[in-house]
């Protein structure tokens, strides 16, 4: 049983982390006032953003509540402000 609590607790925080780094990157590509992406000049919402607000809705079912706090280094550094990957 306890190899099983440990699962749910490990993927719980995969889960958490996978939010974290999609709000992050929805926060990057934000809107501008012409309409596009801020990062990436394509027209706003661009692909980045769809699968970003895709995957932190799915992921948000299974990460740890609030009062649980993701640990972060769990949090991948995909993101660096000054490029788009």
């Amino acid at each position: 049983m306890g190899l099983y609590q440990s699962q749910v607790v490990a993927f719980a925080r995969y889960a958490a982390a996978q939010v974290t780094y999609h709000r992050q990157v929805l926060a990057l590509h934000e809107i501008d006032g012409t309409g596009c992406c801020r990062q990436c000049g394509r027209i706003w919402p661009c692909d980045h953003v769809r699968h970003s607000r895709q995957m932190a809705e799915h992921f948000s079912q299974w990460a740890l509540t609030e009062e649980h706090q993701t640990d972060p280094e769990l949090v991948r550094r995909y993101i660096s402000l000054g490029t788009d990957s």
